[in-house]
C-alpha cells in the first residue's frame, strides 16, 4: 500500500483555501459594485434637484425681464392682479397688446412653462411701493427626497416634507425695483 506523500495533502489544504480566498474577495467586490451603484443613484437624483432649481431660476428671472421691458404695466401694477389668470386667447407674440393684456400674457406664458418644467409648480406675484415699484414673485415646486415615510427629517428655511415623507417642497423667491420710465429727470 502506498502512503499518501505529506506534499499532496498540503497541496489539497491550499486548493480549499484558495476557494475561500476567492469567495470572500467576490463578496467584497460585490459589496464595492453595489456601493458604486448607490452612490451613482444619488448623484443623479441631486442632478435632477440641482437641474429644478437652475430652471426655477430662470423661469423666474424671464418674468423679471418681461416686466422691465412692459414698464407702463409694471407701474401700474399689472402683473400682480388679485386672481393669478390660468388662460389667455390673444397671442401678444403674433399682434399689438396693451400693457395690461401683455402683462396677462406673460403670467399665463409662466404659468404654462411651470407647469410644463417644474413638478408640482406654483407661483405667486405681488407689488408694492409708488416709485421705485417693487415685485416680488415666488416660485414653488415639489422634489422626490430619498427618506423614506417612515423617516424623520428636519428641514429649515423654505422647504417642506410632503405629507406621503417623499417629496419635498422647494420655493425661489426674488424681488426686483423697477423705476418709472416715462419719468423723465
Amino acid at each position: 500500500m502506498t502512503r499518501p506523500s505529506p506534499f499532496t495533502a498540503s497541496r489539497r489544504r491550499a486548493a480549499g483555501f484558495t476557494m475561500l480566498e476567492i469567495l470572500v474577495t467576490l463578496l467584497i467586490v460585490a459589496l464595492g459594485i453595489l456601493g458604486i451603484a448607490g452612490m451613482q443613484a444619488l448623484a443623479l437624483k441631486m442632478n435632477k434637484g440641482g437641474q429644478l432649481r437652475s430652471q426655477a431660476v430662470i423661469l423666474g428671472m424671464d418674468l423679471l425681464e418681461r416686466i422691465e421691458a412692459n414698464n407702463p404695466g409694471a407701474i401700474a401694477g399689472s402683473y400682480a392682479p388679485a386672481t393669478l389668470p390660468t388662460a389667455f386667447t390673444k397671442d401678444c407674440a403674433a399682434e399689438y397688446c396693451l400693457p395690461s393684456e401683455l402683462a396677462t400674457y406673460d403670467l399665463v406664458e409662466l404659468r404654462t412653462r411651470l407647469e410644463a418644467q417644474l413638478p408640482g409648480a406654483t407661483f405667486s406675484v405681488t407689488f408694492s411701493g409708488s416709485g421705485p415699484y417693487t415685485y416680488t414673485l415666488q416660485l414653488d415646486w415639489e422634489e422626490r427626497i430619498s427618506r423614506g415615510g417612515t423617516t424623520a427629517l428636519v428641514t429649515s428655511g423654505a422647504t417642506n416634507v410632503g405629507a406621503t415623507g417623499m417629496t419635498e417642497r422647494f420655493s425661489f423667491t426674488i424681488t426686483r425695483m423697477y423705476p418709472d420710465r416715462s419719468i423723465v429727470v
